[in-house]
């Protein structure tokens, strides 16, 4: 009953709601890190990497 429930609710949404892809994933730049002895970095917002940088952002 609940898988049921389930569909019919993605269904109504379908038909009011356009379907959008939507992403933040990207690079951001931060010109005092601490985790870079606060030298700038950039910072992978998908997956957290972070790579320190020598100059400034």
């Amino acid at each position: 009953m609940v898988n049921k429930l389930e569909r019919l609710g993605s269904r109504l949404l379908g038909l009011f709601v356009e379907e959008v892809e939507a992403s933040a994933c990207g690079w951001y730049c931060y010109n005092d890190c601490w985790q870079c002895a606060h030298s700038a970095c950039k910072v992978n917002t998908c997956n957290g990497d972070l790579v320190c940088l020598s100059g400034r952002c």
